[in-house]
């Protein structure tokens, strides 16, 4: 079929439009493509510039963490001293005020006698009418959860065959006006299951109340009142060199309570259930104790970071009944405001440390309490653990100082301790970074608290104990002395010619608190990591020198300044003599390989601070004086802890009374 030259034409045209539609449309994709292709650009950028920023930002705002290391951990320990009004740590601590929880009446009560019993008078003013309660036994399932039994009813009183319980109340118009968890002691079952026996002059009680986090200095700081109890109401010594073994609460309560090196081949593996451990509880229940561990803050638990404990490792046990708090939303104020409140902020009308009416830490040391009452004179040892005040927060345990200290006074008032062994304890100190990094901090951090308590007639029966126990407060101690301590107690072993310590071959890794422990000894001989090893030595300096000369007259212009706020009673020291002075070397060696990088380093540095330790004699008088002082590259002198007299001062200070300015004193 032949076509015209007119419909080649047309053909042509419409091809020609075809193929312009075409390239118009490509054209338009490829606009469109590289306008998609740039906003994903842009997009990318952005993307890259936000997460360059955020890494900035983390990179700058991560606390910087100095890590050390003791190098010469096989010399002899010299322990170091510190203030504890140090500047550089003093800005992280404030005074607190009281725990406000909600103004209420509980509905029940737990009795002298463990049995749960309404409260009348409560009722009648709470005017609600025909009230009728009931309780739910909390079970324990595992170590991470727990549930309700079935619902009980009573009306006057019942017997709870359980520890943990929540109650809860309606009106007549069958409204819940209360609900609560109690605690309480079901030591009757416990009579029945196991031949508990009594304690004795020889067979004593373990009462040991650990706070987690919490340094000597700091509690010095924030529980003064308790110190002095101990002290000088108890008559109790402080361990100035008890040091930790382990970076947390877990490897030092485990070497505590088994006297064994944690995550070593001494024992079984630490990820797997705990309940194969040679706890010594185990050995407490098989002597005729009653045993009770108690903990809050399950979040937080000593044991529980893997797979704790598959059946309940003493006869009671407190994690559950805390589980129960957070599983029931019992609290009424969010966790999250306790950091407002640890600067004296108060966000909620209810504090975060609050359940309804109750200070958390009550519910702790009321059931401390009931196992102490409801078990008499039977056998009992008895390990507490208070997190929630102390392991995130510098100022909170202040808090609960005054509850510890009357806690301790109602057990010397009720003659509780008269067969018992008390001990004040922590695990490390503060990890807080910004803390950690001060000079005080990063000592403060590797030595706990340590107190303990022993009754007076041991005292009397076996005076090398006391004896002892004084000179062991200056002495290089750990956990592993805590248990060879606890072993003595637990097998009534107070002999003063039993396991004697050699000494001048190799030191057991741990020595019993009630024997002495050897001024040589080491942190190798006593099992310390290099890392957590505080101890200094002292290099001898020229006495006749330009700066021993300056640190004398600091100290003797320091002593004269406490004299004057006495008046004209004492004399005017001067300075007679330096005996001796000594540069206080610290073996910790910085490790900056091991650190973590943030660009906080560019700009905040390690502060330089020397010590130095000054014997002086000072006229009149002829007093000997020891003491520690510190300086930096500026030039001035602080005094670390006390001035020390070293010689006897007779009757020189007659005309003063005060026990801390007495021994420096020369009645004028």
């Amino acid at each position: 079929m032949s076509i015209t030259r007119c419909q080649m034409v047309t053909r042509l045209q419409r091809l020609q439009k075809s193929n312009t539609r075409m390239f118009h449309r490509t054209l338009a994709a490829w606009k469109s493509m590289k306008t998609l292709c740039l906003r994903y650009k842009k997009t990318l950028i952005l993307l890259i510039g936000l997460y360059v920023l955020y890494w900035i930002h983390k990179t700058f705002h991560q606390e910087v963490e100095y890590i050390f290391m003791n190098e010469n951990t096989n010399k002899k320990c010299e322990i170091p001293y510190l203030d504890s009004n140090d500047k550089s740590i003093a800005k992280f601590y404030r005074h607190l005020d009281p725990i406000k929880c909600e103004q209420s009446s509980d509905l029940v009560f737990v009795d002298s006698k463990g049995f749960l019993r309404v409260n009348h008078t409560a009722i009648s003013d709470s005017g609600y009418n025909g009230v009728s309660c009931s309780f739910r036994i909390v079970k324990r399932v595992g170590d991470y959860d727990v549930e309700k039994e079935e619902e009980v009813s009573f009306e006057k009183a019942a017997y709870v065959s359980a520890d943990f319980f929540l109650v809860r109340c309606k009106s007549d118009k069958n409204r819940i006006v209360y609900e609560k968890l109690h605690h309480s002691i079901d030591f009757k079952t416990r009579l029945k299951q196991y031949q508990l026996l009594n304690e004795s002059k020889e067979n004593l009680n373990v009462y040991i109340f650990g706070m987690d986090s919490l340094s000597r200095l700091a509690a010095e700081r924030t529980i003064p009142t308790t110190l002095r109890y101990i002290e000088q109401d108890l008559g109790g010594y402080i361990m100035k060199g008890y040091t930790k073994v382990g970076v947390n609460t877990f490897p030092n309560l485990v070497s505590m309570l088994t006297g064994k090196v944690c995550y070593s081949t001494e024992l079984p593996p630490y990820k797997e259930h705990l309940d194969p451990y040679p706890f010594l509880w185990k050995n407490f229940t098989n002597s005729g104790y009653a045993t009770m561990f108690a903990e809050d803050l399950p979040g937080m638990g000593s044991f529980s970071y893997w797979k704790g404990f598959k059946e309940q490792p003493t006869m009671h046990y407190m994690r559950p009944f805390y589980l129960a708090i957070d599983k029931f939303d019992l609290p009424d104020t969010d966790d999250g405001y306790m950091g407002w409140e640890n600067i004296n902020i108060h966000l909620g009308f209810n504090s975060a440390l609050c359940v309804k009416n109750t200070p958390k830490h009550h519910f702790y040391m009321n059931y401390y309490k009931q196992f102490i009452e409801f078990y008499g004179n039977k056998r009992k040892f008895a390990l507490g653990w208070l997190n929630e005040l102390t392991h995130e927060y510098a100022n909170l345990v202040q808090l609960a100082d005054r509850d510890y200290m009357l806690f301790f006074k109602w057990l010397k008032e009720s003659g509780r301790l008269d067969h018992s062994i008390l001990i004040l304890m922590s695990d490390h100190g503060i990890m807080q970074k910004a803390i950690k990094n001060t000079l005080a901090g990063r000592t403060e951090n590797r030595m706990p608290i340590f107190a303990i308590v022993i009754p007076p007639h041991l005292k009397t029966k076996y005076p090398h104990i006391p004896r002892n126990l004084k000179t062991n407060t200056k002495r290089l101690t750990t956990v592993f002395d805590v248990h060879e301590t606890l072993v003595d107690i637990l097998e009534s072993d107070f002999q003063r010619s039993k396991n004697p310590v050699n000494e001048h071959g190799k030191l057991p890794r741990g020595i019993s608190l009630f024997r002495e422990i050897p001024e040589r000894r080491s942190c190798d001989d006593a099992a310390i990591p290099g890392d957590y090893c505080v101890c200094n030595s002292y290099e001898p300096m020229d006495a006749k020198s330009a700066i021993s000369k300056d640190i004398g007259q600091f100290l003797v212009s320091h002593i004269n300044e406490d004299l004057a706020k006495h008046g004209n009673k004492c004399a005017k020291l001067r300075l007679f003599q330096i005996k001796d002075t000594f540069f206080v070397k610290s073996n910790l060696q910085r490790k900056e390989e091991k650190e973590a990088f943030t660009l906080k380093k560019f700009y905040m540095s390690d502060p330089p601070v020397k010590q130095y330790l000054c014997v002086f004699v000072t006229t009149p008088g002829n007093a000997l004086f020891e003491a520690i002082v510190s300086t930096n590259d500026g030039g001035s002198y602080d005094v670390i802890g006390s001035v020390n007299r070293v010689n006897k001062y007779g009757n020189q200070s007659w005309c003063i009374e005060d026990k801390f300015t007495k021994p420096l004193c020369f009645c004028s």
